[in-house]
């Protein structure tokens, strides 16, 4: 009986090439035949005995201490690599009561690029030091953003990073009280006093503004999406200072600061370039919000200055490219925001820290030099000759 059960242990691994060793047939061919002590994963105990060893010997090879034998931490290397072993971190750094053994991020949306590319630093600054990363998506909504931030909590996260969704993140305090580490980026966290690295949205803005009145331009439209973002926030705040400070009055049916999506945004755009005083420039406040106002731009046949921010490809900006691009720079925020994490892992205490990065300026194409009445048919007809030999 024995020997016909060994032989359909032997065919499930020639079955699997040998390599599916978590594979249900494999799995129940170690468990009767006493490979493993129990189902499930398994534990240092099983790679001790199946080595011939001591609990505390297999720890040491495991974990890459001196003093054992070269002979014997060959036989426990591989008893680990039949079995398909593989360390628990965090039940090692519990036991160790060592802190940084898992990081969580909480962010709006990783199919977001500019999302996408600030957690791809993150995860690779704290990869460096060996981190367990972990993340999950709010969508900017602030009761799954609870949800989420004390999920990754309950499993036991030492920090936490966060793109913070709009609203109260006060829930965090009893957690921070008692030792974890929270680091927010690109938006500060409300109700609480944490580590914090952005960028001056408000003057970025002001600054790209600035360039489009001394361009000429006096009729500047600004789209936006939801108003409640501290970033878009800040961006459209820093508009109204720069119209402010140039002593031109704002016309309100240029400025909408709550469009739903990029579609009501085009939408938007569409119908300040069909009115009779239509705007000969544009502030975007959001990258796909840029995009929304290029293809209203190509929808009318028109050429309008656009600052942007945080530009990504897309083929329209090929047709139309920004006059202006205002980047963020989400390599640098994710870079700030981990060293940050592991500055308090390794023992940092003292207050709340904030960094406040300078915005960045690319220029794809030249602001186009307007007469002092700006909104003029001429002027507009300009752009309209311009759109149609970019595109011919």
């Amino acid at each position: 009986m024995r020997l016909r059960f060994r032989q359909r242990c032997l065919t499930a691994l020639s079955f699997t090439g040998g390599s599916d060793l978590a594979g249900p047939a494999f799995r129940r061919c170690r468990l009767r035949s006493g490979g493993v002590s129990r189902r499930g994963r398994p534990t240092l105990a099983d790679v001790a005995a199946k080595a011939g060893v001591s609990l505390k010997t297999a720890s040491r090879v495991i974990n890459g201490e001196y003093g054992v034998a070269p002979a014997t931490a060959s036989r426990v290397q591989d008893a680990a690599r039949d079995l398909g072993f593989r360390p628990n971190h965090l039940a090692r750094t519990l036991a160790s009561r060592r802190t940084s053994a898992a990081v969580g991020l909480v962010i709006p949306d990783l199919s977001d690029p500019f999302i996408a590319a600030l957690a791809a630093e993150v995860e690779q600054n704290l990869a460096a030091r060996d981190l367990q990363f972990m993340s999950a998506s709010h969508g900017d909504d602030p009761e799954r953003q609870r949800r989420q931030s004390r999920a990754l909590v309950e499993r036991r996260v030492d920090a936490l990073v966060v793109v913070s969704a709009p609203g109260d993140a006060s829930y965090l305090q009893p957690e921070i009280d008692h030792g974890l580490v929270v680091v927010a980026v690109d938006r500060p966290l409300d109700g609480v006093a944490v580590d914090t690295v952005v960028v001056d949205n408000e003057k970025a803005a002001r600054l790209g503004v600035d360039g489009m009145i001394k361009a000429g331009h006096r009729r500047i439209a600004a789209l936006s999406l939801d108003s409640e973002l501290w970033t878009l926030t800040e961006r459209i705040r820093g508009y109204h200072h720069a119209m402010e400070q140039a002593g031109i009055a704002v016309d309100p049916a240029l400025v909408r600061s709550h469009c739903a999506d990029v579609a009501e945004a085009r939408a938007v755009m569409a119908t300040m370039l069909a009115a009779d005083d239509p705007p000969t420039a544009v502030l975007a406040a959001k990258g796909g919000v840029g995009r929304a106002a290029i293809r209203a731009m190509l929808d009318a046949g028109v050429v309008l200055d656009l600052t942007v921010f945080d530009e990504v490809a897309d083929p329209d900006l090929l047709v139309i490219p920004p006059s202006t691009v205002v980047e963020s720079g989400p390599v640098r925020l994710g870079a700030a925001a981990a060293s940050m994490v592991l500055e308090r892992l390794d023992g940092l205490h003292g207050p709340a820290r904030e960094i406040v990065l300078a915005p960045l300026f690319e220029h794809p194409r030249p602001l186009t030099q307007v007469p002092p009445t700006g909104s003029d048919r001429t002027a507009r007809g300009a752009r309209a000759n311009a759109t149609a030999r970019r595109t011919a």
